[in-house]
């Protein structure tokens, strides 16, 4: 059975939420953190300085000394144990819903919490020195589950309140946060996450293998550890699955592997239908792909034979597209190591296509690839399967503020 729990959560005060909360790191660059700090007295930012700079006992100490300053100025609060409902908005995607608790890393460990990608060992690793250096989670892994009514019927009862936090964020949307401290729907909650045979991690593959990681830094220290301390577990934002958006991750190729044109669109016959079109092309279902060649739109139809082939990953265009054009036709073994490969996020309609279109024309690349989204029911699949995707192929909707909720891994 799946383990959720509440946890002592530290967020910002009401008043605070706003210049508190950050992007991920990830998002800033240098100079752009160096603007943060200077400019912004009460960003998460300042209390993690120290690890910015360093990665040793010296650093932690001093991290930890940040936080709890931030916390007798009151710019930061910890509450009782308390899960959380969270929602954001915009203009585009309307509504997102989510609870906020912890899970056990075990419960990954042990397949309840499916993953559908690999990682990188570098990220991964620097992922785990920022938490050894930090000892806190600002940053929730999003994991998802098949839409649920009746953990939606408890969310709606929670956020008929007013919420703790309503703020506007620094990415332009509108944050809200409940938090949930009456025992009974506590106990709602709980149990009916708990129910669920999974969870599927839709976002943080690298936040999870690095807590795991953590979690056997810290088990190695405490060997007499009991299971219950907060180090055995990881900071989740749990969302149904009809609030998830998928989009779709494209590709761009430098060159055709030494083939004419002509005899490029010749090896692609082999495995689809290949139509030119009149007009830009956006996917319009599965096994539809997308190509920009040479001034020219052309529709793939995946042939119906090699659909679903192998079981699960034959249902990706991904997985489809690296085994039929990228590997045998193009000659690229490794999309991941590959020089002659881009990543492009899609905009899930024709924007992202012609945006990859002019870099086309203007000779930065020889081809355009566009694929239609991956589908909830599909990922699930791969993950029940225990197989993983083709890196980049989804990119996930929402994306989370750093230090809306945070788990201290020391309780």
């Amino acid at each position: 059975m799946i383990q959720f729990r509440p946890f002592k959560g530290i967020r910002p005060a009401k008043a605070k939420a706003a210049s508190v909360a950050t992007k991920n790191i990830d998002y800033y660059d240098s100079a752009e953190i160096d603007y943060e700090l200077k400019n912004n007295p009460d960003s998460f930012f300042k209390v993690i300085e120290p690890a910015l700079l360093g990665d040793d006992e010296a650093s932690l100490v001093k991290v930890r000394e940040n936080l709890e300053t931030f916390i007798k100025e009151k710019i930061l609060l910890k509450d009782p144990s308390s899960y959380y409902i969270y929602e954001q908005e915009d203009a585009k995607h309307g509504k997102t819903l989510g609870i906020i608790g912890v899970v056990s890393l075990d419960d990954y460990k042990n397949g309840l919490i499916k993953r559908h990608e690999n990682t990188l060992k570098e990220r991964q690793e620097k992922f785990t020195r920022y938490l050894k250096t930090i000892n806190l989670q600002p940053d929730p892994v999003l994991l998802t589950f098949p839409e649920n009514s009746n953990i939606e019927m408890i969310i709606s009862m929670i956020t008929v309140k007013t919420p703790c936090l309503e703020f506007s964020g620094s990415d332009q949307h509108t944050h809200r946060l409940w938090q949930v401290k009456d025992r009974l729907l506590m106990q709602q909650l709980k149990f009916a996450i708990e129910k669920l045979p999974a969870l599927y991690i839709a976002d943080g593959h690298h936040r999870m293998e690095s807590a795991v990681q953590y979690t056997q830094h810290r088990r190695a220290q405490e060997p007499d550890y009991f299971g219950g301390e907060m180090f055995n577990y990881t900071l989740a934002v749990i969302i149904p699955g009809n609030f998830l958006k998928i989009y779709d991750y494209n590709r761009l190729v430098k060159d055709l592997n030494g083939l004419s044109e002509e005899a490029f669109l010749e090896k692609l016959k082999t495995v689809f239908s290949v139509i030119e079109k009149k007009s830009p092309y956006y996917p319009s279902s599965k096994h539809h792909l997308s190509m920009y060649l040479n001034g020219n739109f052309y529709a793939l139809y995946v042939n119906h034979s090699y659909r679903g082939v192998p079981k699960a990953l034959g249902e990706l265009d991904t997985y489809l597209w690296e085994e039929h054009i990228m590997k045998p036709i193009l000659g690229i073994q490794d999309s991941r190591e590959s020089d002659k490969v881009e990543f492009v996020k899609g905009t899930g309609d024709i924007n992202g296509i012609m945006k990859m279109k002019e870099l086309v024309d203007k000779g930065e690349y020889k081809v355009a690839f566009g694929f239609y989204p991956i589908a909830l029911k599909d990922l699930k699949l791969v993950a029940d399967e225990d197989k993983t995707m083709p890196p980049k192929s989804t990119y996930i909707y929402p994306k989370f503020l750093s230090a809306l909720t945070m788990l201290d891994l020391d309780d």
